[in-house]
């Protein structure tokens, strides 16, 4: 169906179908294959489903609302692994870079440890009768239609919709200086993804424009995502020398000193970059908005 006569439910149906055969194409494989790819691209396309859902919730059967839940139950037992994967991965990256692999070799080993036991219980929801009655109900997506009397034409909606998820990221992104919180810089990571996902929902509607300001939110998005793992980092290290470090080195302390420090500065170098990347999304978001 061509994009001038498609409605915003048929829209959400297509959206919901695409990433629904990828993620039933993934989780095959992520629940007993070592290979990281597989859950994140399974985590991936859970994540585009909620949004879908959650931006067009009102346009889709009621039991949109249900299989919201389950898929938040299976992105939940797919992130501690997932988001292991990017430790590991940052850490030795850090650790190359600052001359300390084999000082940090305890605590490398003690992430692949989490690393397997966030595996297991991966394959075991993926065993389980939850994770097949979440299969069967994604397998049957062929068979939803969107709510007659909510439907609207995408063109007509997509302005509106599009609006309200660029109004949610400014008010968050408006609000952030260099010294505001953590957790409020992870917020405005959250909105400019859904904004994102938003937008790529709707970039057959207004091509140029809305896939230059998807571009644009994925830097964003990128940037905030690199600060919050720097967050994390310095949190699973804290929880390593309390629960797991009595057999450590010195060496290893003060290497994991070092990195912690390393993830400050680099969280400071984040924030100070925030401003002109923000800058970026608003421009592509006002070219945007002339096309709507």
């Amino acid at each position: 169906m061509s994009p001038p006569t498609l409605t915003t439910g048929e829209l959400a149906l297509q959206v919901l179908r695409q990433h629904a055969a990828a993620f039933l194409a993934h989780a095959s494989q992520a629940g007993g294959d070592n290979d990281p790819e597989h859950v994140h691209q399974t985590r991936v396309a859970t994540r585009r489903m909620r949004a879908a859902i959650r931006l067009f919730g009102d346009v889709l059967p009621p039991a949109a609302a249900g299989l919201n839940e389950e898929l938040r139950w299976i992105a939940g037992q797919l992130g501690p692994m997932r988001d292991l994967d990017v430790q590991s991965r940052r850490l030795g990256e850090i650790a190359t870079s600052l001359g300390l692999a084999d000082a940090l070799a305890p605590y490398t080993a003690w992430l692949e440890a989490e690393r397997q036991r966030a595996m297991t219980a991966i394959a075991h929801a993926f065993a389980s009768q939850r994770f097949l009655d979440l299969s069967q109900q994604l397998e049957e997506l062929d068979a939803w239609t969107p709510d007659a009397e909510t439907d609207r034409p995408a063109l007509e909606e997509g302005p509106r919709r599009l609006r309200r998820a660029y109004r949610r990221l400014r008010k968050k992104a408006n609000a952030l200086e260099a010294d505001s919180p953590a957790t409020e810089f992870h917020k405005v990571r959250i909105r400019a993804k859904r904004l994102r996902y938003a937008t790529e929902f709707f970039e057959a509607l207004y091509a140029g424009p809305a896939r230059r300001l998807v571009r644009r939110a994925v830097e964003l998005q990128d940037l905030l995502g690199d600060h919050q793992d720097g967050i994390v980092s310095s949190q699973r290290i804290h929880e390593a020398l309390q629960t797991a470090a009595d057999g450590w080195s010195a060496e290893t302390a003060l290497a994991l000193g070092r990195v912690v420090q390393w993830e400050v500065e680099r969280g400071a170098e984040l924030r100070q970059r925030f401003p002109a990347t923000y800058r970026e999304v608003k421009g592509a978001w006002k070219r945007l908005r002339r096309t709507l």
